[in-house]
């Protein structure tokens, strides 16, 4: 298994550290904290991109916008 550091993660998954750390923090994707660092199993993202992540993460976001935490951001065509 093969264990990764925030930027390793974010360069995996091509998003910035900060939304990788984000994420860890708030649980949605796979990681431990090691003597109160970030770690992350390359093996564990690799199948957790697999999953309809997307999906999940778009519900989300929609709870967000209901619950009024977040506001809408309207696609080009929409405006």
């Amino acid at each position: 298994m093969e264990i990764l550091t925030p930027k390793e993660a974010s360069e995996l998954l091509k998003i910035s550290e900060y939304t990788v750390l984000d994420y860890a923090r708030r649980g949605k994707i796979p990681a431990r904290k090691v003597a109160n660092r970030w770690r992350f199993s390359k093996d564990e993202l690799i199948d957790w991109f697999g999953t309809p992540t997307l999906d999940i993460l778009l519900r989300e976001a929609e709870q967000e916008y209901r619950e009024g935490k977040t506001v809408r951001l309207l696609a080009k065509d929409e405006q």
